[in-house]
């Protein structure tokens, strides 16, 4: 997904990024971000692996473009959730049949 930012980053005066493009989908890398990391940190992290970016990029975001960075990563883990529960389901649904 490509985030458009409302607030582009001013790198130097020969870059500005405008856009961070984000999988659509997490891999088992990101949840590293969630080690040892308080909330805000772990977000930082899970982004910028998302967007395969540095994390000081991801710290320059204005607010509002973090906000809506942090809405989209936070979506795909609530997807993983529950597709990992629907798998667990199945999984014992099938074991009591037996």
């Amino acid at each position: 997904m490509k985030l458009t930012l409302k607030h582009p980053i001013v790198v130097s005066d020969k870059v500005t990024v405008t856009e961070l493009m984000l999988r659509e989908h997490t891999i088992a890398n990101d949840y590293l971000a969630f080690d040892a990391r308080g909330g805000v940190a772990q977000r930082i992290a899970l982004i910028a692996s998302i967007a395969s970016t540095d994390e000081a990029m991801v710290k320059l975001m204005h607010g509002v473009d973090y906000r809506r960075a942090e809405a989209y990563v936070d979506r795909l883990l609530v997807e993983d959730e529950a597709q990992a529960a629907d798998i667990a389901d199945a999984s014992e649904s099938a074991s009591i049949k037996k």
